[in-house]
């Protein structure tokens, strides 16, 4: 398990971390700070989903998944910030004549409006493109989330379609749009 600071890649104006244990206080700080926010877009929480006990366990049982090129955790900071900014979460991998992945990502309520997850977010598609070769990315949201709705599509994500009762979301079960970005075909592929 890397318990260091590693820098996977920088935009205009962040820094991208892959998620390691160096990350926990500023973990916890981010998603305690942003605990309403979220809520209505997330499972249901306990108190201690929030502690930093959790948080480092859940970081370290992400590690195998890692390094056997399954997920890519990301958190990404201002330039010259320590703080949390948001996370990019590039999960469920599977290779073979698939080559997909699905996508989650979260914004600090302080950090609306002003584009950075799009720019993170292009960037991370584009790292996660050429350093896991996969064809395909999934993006579902939930149907009234307007912002990551209006993320994705200015991403190129196309809506693909609809699933009732898809998720157990902030107690209750919710349809979600299906979403998805191919990468460009070349020769090589």
């Amino acid at each position: 398990m890397n318990t260091g600071k590693v820098k996977l890649f920088s935009t205009d104006r962040t820094d991208v971390y892959c998620l390691t244990e160096y990350f926990v206080p500023a973990m916890q700080t981010f998603l305690q700070s942003n605990k309403q926010k979220f809520a209505p877009f997330e499972p249901l929480r306990t108190e201690d989903y929030y502690s930093h006990a959790s948080i480092s366990q859940r970081i370290a049982a992400s590690w195998p998944d890692y390094q056997d090129k399954k997920c890519l955790l990301l958190v990404f900071s201002l330039k010259g910030s320590d703080e949390i900014t948001g996370s990019v979460n590039f999960t469920n991998f599977v290779y073979g004549v698939f080559q997909a992945g699905y996508l989650g990502f979260s914004l600090d309520q302080q950090h609306e409006g002003r584009g950075l997850m799009s720019e993170v977010l292009a960037a991370a598609l584009d790292y996660v493109h050429q350093q896991y070769g996969l064809h395909r990315i999934m993006a579902n949201h939930l149907p009234d989330n307007q912002r990551s709705q209006n993320i994705l599509a200015k991403l190129g994500f196309v809506q693909e379609g609809f699933a009732r009762s898809y998720l157990k979301i902030n107690g209750k079960w919710q349809d979600h749009v299906l979403n998805s970005y191919i990468f460009p075909v070349n020769e090589r592929e």
